[in-house]
């Protein structure tokens, strides 16, 4: 079972960040990814965005790229500022990433019987990139922990006798982030939600499809698979057509200590009639190595992963030498 829960910041990722998407650097990091999410508005603009995701079995984890209001993010002075918040199946909200007026710091908040909020030492500075990373944990008590950087700025337990549950979405409310009334300007990059894994020092290189490689027995061009646009497809009239491809982007850091897993994203949805699964594989030296199919719905598109912890060709850790040239996707 893979431990992603989401990955990435496009518009079929999430909502509200069709019409701001950047491919200036600003900050986040170009090794990993070639665009970010791009805010401008006074102090009072409300901009926000979500992300769902299925329910964790085990602690929750949040890992981002936030590149505050490029001036006056020192200062807090709206009551209502708002930057993460943290919700249930029931759109019940079970903790939050909230700014203060009275420190003028990020503090974290667990929403369980009673409202706990923690202590924090984090400042936003202006216009630095940093990397946050949330972990949540829901049972009989809400635990909340906010880091920057790696390190811990604020934590927060509640009691949660009543039952509240695990998260399913967390909103990004961009409200009051910095204290001024003319405009400023900020960032988000390279969006991870992981189940038991800490995101802490983990990134994600994204790369899209560039070429049609061994396979294309799918109805339908490359170009659908690497748009962005949950409009345009391609279609598999019957289980076990595949399509394969080269892909394209950056190619990570200049040195990698450690890879921890290939993954494969698609967003699919099933048709009227023919397969009503589909997975992503790895072809490498000539052989296939297919993931374990997912069954989708025909109602609305949902995200899929297929995930490689491992070489599937030889079962030995990943390096960067090793990483396969060729994917594709499989009707099941």
């Amino acid at each position: 079972m893979s431990y992603i829960l989401h990955l990435g910041h496009q518009p079929t990722d999430i909502s509200g960040v069709a019409g701001s998407l950047s491919t200036v650097a600003a900050g986040f990091d170009e090794t990993l990814d070639v665009n970010g999410i791009r805010f401008n508005g006074s102090r009072t603009l409300a901009a926000p965005f979500a992300v769902g995701f299925p329910a964790p079995v085990g602690d929750m984890w949040l890992g981002f790229r936030y590149v505050p209001p490029n001036n006056d993010s020192e200062s807090i002075t709206q009551s209502n500022a708002g930057f993460l918040e943290f919700f249930d199946a029931e759109n019940v909200r079970i903790a939050q990433v909230r700014p203060l007026t009275s420190t003028n710091r990020y503090h974290a908040e667990a929403h369980g019987d009673t409202l706990v909020q923690g202590s924090s030492s984090y400042f936003a500075p202006n216009g630095q990139a940093q990397w946050v990373d949330v972990r949540l944990n829901v049972g009989a008590e809400i635990t909340i922990e906010f880091y920057v950087d790696g390190v811990l700025q604020s934590t927060a337990t509640a009691a949660n006798t009543g039952g509240k549950g695990k998260p399913v979405q967390v909103v990004f409310a961009n409200s009051g982030l910095h204290g001024t009334s003319s405009s400023r300007t900020w960032y988000y990059a390279h969006i991870a939600v992981l189940d038991g894994v800490s995101t802490i020092g983990r990134r994600f290189v994204r790369r899209i499809p560039n070429a049609i490689a061994s396979f294309n027995e799918m109805v339908g061009s490359i170009d659908a698979l690497s748009d962005s646009d949950i409009a345009t497809r391609v279609a598999s009239s019957a289980a076990g057509q595949r399509m394969s491809f080269s892909l394209t982007g950056p190619t990570g850091p200049a040195s990698v200590t450690a890879i921890a897993g290939v993954h494969i994203k698609q967003i699919a949805q099933a048709g009227t009639d023919g397969p009503d699964a589909t997975t992503g594989f790895l072809r490498m030296g000539g052989v296939n190595h297919d993931a374990t199919p997912v069954t989708v719905p025909d109602l609305a598109p949902v995200p899929v992963y297929s995930s490689w912890a491992i070489n599937p060709a030889d079962a030995n850790p990943w390096s960067d030498l090793t990483l396969p040239n060729e994917v594709g996707i499989l009707s099941a």
